[in-house]
């Protein structure tokens, strides 16, 4: 299936002739906030121990993609037409995984993983979902490693995938607080 029929397969299923709208907002403040995270993992004192210790995870490429950050994220979004609570809970697995595994995020991994927690957190909070294939396209990685990257991705959250509406809604009110 190409990412163009699976998009009008997509507008089918919700009986939508609309085309689907970017909150650009939430991705701009969602785009900030990673983006910032990387420039501050880079500042960090063990950031060259770290990159060499992550190397060989799953994660992490053997080279910097060629799509930046935000056009994969907006790639990402469009495609799978996220919802934004969607988007949130993805950043609050993120921010777990980092927590939980030690993960830092660097420009050879952030593409990786946030397309896997936006894949884990539609699954867990839409009922719209899409065939592996599809996300493949999407994510520009075959199959088997996706679900390779799923697989890691929820064990290194120990598979704690539930958000209590306090957590999503302190997350929220963060996001909120940022400045367009």
């Amino acid at each position: 299936m190409s990412l163009k029929s699976g998009a009008e397969k997509s507008k089918n299923t919700n009986n939508s002739s609309e085309e689907y709208q970017i909150n650009k907002s939430l991705f701009k403040k969602i785009t900030q906030i990673l983006e910032i995270v990387l420039l501050e993992n880079k500042k960090s004192n063990n950031y060259k121990d770290k990159l060499i210790s992550q190397k060989n995870m799953c994660f992490s490429s053997s080279c910097i993609p060629s799509i930046d950050l935000k056009k994969y994220l907006e790639r990402i979004i469009i495609y799978t037409e996220s919802e934004d609570s969607t988007i949130i809970i993805a950043l609050i697995y993120i921010d777990r995984l980092s927590k939980f595994s030690g993960i830092i995020l660097t420009p050879y991994n952030i593409h990786r993983i946030i397309f896997v927690a936006i894949l884990i957190a539609i699954k867990y909070n839409e009922d719209n979902t899409f065939t592996f294939e599809f996300y493949s396209q999407v994510a520009g990685i075959s199959i088997n490693e996706l679900k390779i990257l799923e697989f890691e991705f929820v064990c290194l959250l120990k598979f704690k995938l539930f958000v209590s509406k306090k957590d999503y809604e302190k997350y929220k009110v963060y996001i909120d607080e940022i400045e367009d």
